[in-house]
């Protein structure tokens, strides 16, 4: 079945659900529930997933990688020029709004 089907058939299977087109709060709240377990992989809905096994998240192993700040800083800076470039453009200067009100355009970056 497509997501969508699912997501009908969960509400309209639900013990709060009255056949009267109102998700109330607490099956919103099941809804996600189940939306989060499927997604971390601790809940197998196999009428959504067929035999696709999603492997549990776990936090084992997380944290025994250390983050390199220099790729992170590296990158931003790139990011940074690329975004230099664009604003410096004839075109972008000469229309500040683009269609945003109230939108200042900065030439410190």
């Amino acid at each position: 079945v497509t997501p969508a089907t699912w997501i009908r058939n969960f509400v309209r299977s639900h013990k709060d659900y009255k056949g009267d087109s109102v998700v109330t709060d607490e099956i919103a709240y099941d809804l996600m529930v189940a939306c989060k377990e499927i997604g971390e992989g601790t809940r197998h809905e196999a009428e959504l997933l067929g035999d696709l096994k999603i492997k549990p998240i776990t936090t084992a192993g997380a944290y025994d990688v250390k983050l390199e700040s220099n790729a992170v800083h590296n990158q931003n800076e790139e990011l940074l020029s690329l975004l230099r470039r664009y604003t410096e453009r004839k075109d972008f200067a000469h229309n500040t709004n683009n269609g945003a009100e109230g939108v200042e355009r900065r030439s410190s970056m």
